[in-house]
């Protein structure tokens, strides 16, 4: 079997090194961090932890499957649990809607007596004709390598219509400016502009409302260590303070890596789990054009509260609308973090007071997290790269290089951020090296 390397312990390098360890492949993981998760590790501060990366997960299958094909189910490790409905949603003129993350008839039930029968018909009109692009982007894209947009058959592009973007799709199909806020608010958090963002990405709408959004109890913290078990488990070497200075391609091929401490590990393939900007210079190769035009997610700036007693009671999710995003995520009864996407003018609790939601007077612990921070703790930014049009999707590395045996795998790879994506990626990298089916 191939000896193999992989630079990189976030979530996309953990999932391929169990998939091809699994496969009896000799499998050395990279990490320069002292711990793995990269986005997913917990940040902790005065006996209080947040999740600092994301918190929850759609497509729960995908999680699944990693599991079931490298060792015990799931279920059998940790309890992925559904998270409590409803989400709250903010809105700039002052009203506020309680919106069920699930369920199609429970989801019309909430809006109907809000926006109007007519208006809420349209806004399900508009996420039931997702399922369409669903099934086209799992077949075509997620469930085996995509081969770039020339691929597809003339019918996948028209339920694609690739160059409708979704600010466009919005404008045409919801009149009422806080449905349209409904649609857009997920990609402008992500970090994309919905008018250079194509329309199918409105297609998590449909996920969420059909396959629910879960949250591993006792946060993400407790999937990183599900995986770093079965990295055990699968006999992976793990290093971690490993930092990759240079992959080797004597010969035309992958031949291994270069350690910053001088040491060298044999290759025959190497699974880069990292930004590919970082990736081609360790081939000693120019940034291709395509990877040069293509234009890497500024996180959001992130605030994790303590709360103490008497703190009001939120949702799980609280979106407050409007410039900038502000986003309430309460992970446990008492610890809170708040994202915040836009320029700020002021304090971002004293933005949050300002906008109808005043935690200030129930914060005992607060830790700020830039931008800037979030970058330099994942090597990279975890949000991936922002849509520019549906061409994106063929600029992402997906997943070999122009190296033999050197591939590029997580979020700013194909198929792209978050963490469904990224195990998804992971399978595609590891049916590629071993030719065996992704799911």
């Amino acid at each position: 079997m191939p000896r193999v390397v992989v630079v990189g312990g976030g979530p996309a390098g953990m999932a391929a090194a169990a998939r091809l360890a699994k496969q009896r492949h000799d499998v050395v993981l990279c990490e320069r961090a002292d711990g793995l998760g990269g986005a997913m590790r917990p940040v902790q501060a005065d006996g209080w932890s947040w999740d600092g990366g994301p918190a929850t997960t759609t497509v729960p299958a995908v999680l699944r499957d990693l599991f079931r094909k490298t060792g015990r189910p799931l279920e059998r490790e940790l309890e992925l649990a559904p998270v409590p409905s409803p989400r709250r949603h903010h809105f700039e003129d002052g009203t506020v809607l309680d919106l069920p993350t699930t369920g199609r008839g429970r989801q019309l039930d909430a809006l109907v007596p809000f926006f109007g029968a007519r208006a809420a018909s349209g806004w399900m009109s508009v996420v039931d004709r997702q399922r369409d692009v669903w099934d086209v982007l799992r077949r075509r894209a997620l469930e085996v390598p995509f081969d770039g947009c020339a691929s597809l058959t003339r019918p996948e592009h028209r339920v694609l219509r690739q160059r409708l973007t979704l600010h466009r799709l919005a404008r045409r199909e919801l009149a009422d400016a806080r449905l349209r806020a409904l649609l857009l608010h997920p990609t402008v958090l992500a970090g994309s502009d919905p008018r250079t963002t194509p329309a199918l990405v409105g297609v998590d709408a449909y996920l969420e409302r059909t396959f629910g959004i879960w949250r591993p109890t006792g946060g993400m913290s407790a999937l990183v260590d599900a995986l770093t078990a079965r990295l055990t488990t699968r006999r992976v070497d793990v290093r971690r303070a490993t930092a990759v200075a240079r992959i080797d391609t004597g010969a035309g091929r992958a031949g291994g890596v270069l350690l910053t401490d001088g040491t060298e590990l044999p290759a025959d393939i190497v699974i880069a789990a990292i930004d590919p900007r970082a990736v081609f210079p360790m081939l000693g190769l120019p940034l291709p054009a395509w990877l040069r035009d293509t234009t890497p997610v500024r996180p959001p700036a992130v605030t994790h509260l303590g709360l103490g007693p008497g703190a009001p009671d939120l949702p799980f999710e609280t979106i407050v609308h409007g410039r900038p995003l502000l986003v309430v995520r309460r992970e446990e009864p008492r610890a809170c973090t708040v994202l915040v996407r836009g320029a700020l003018e002021r304090d971002v609790l004293a933005e949050l007071a300002g906008r109808g939601l005043d935690l200030r007077p129930h914060v005992t612990v607060r830790v700020d997290r830039s931008p800037a921070e979030l970058i330099d703790a994942s090597g990279g930014s975890p949000y991936g790269v922002a849509w520019q049009g549906a061409r994106t999707a063929s600029q992402q590395p997906r997943p070999g290089t122009p190296v033999n045996g050197v591939h590029c795998i997580g979020a700013s790879a194909h198929p792209g951020a978050g963490l469904p994506l990224v195990a998804l990626g992971a399978a595609q990298c590891a049916a590629a090296v071993t030719s065996r089916p992704v799911l």
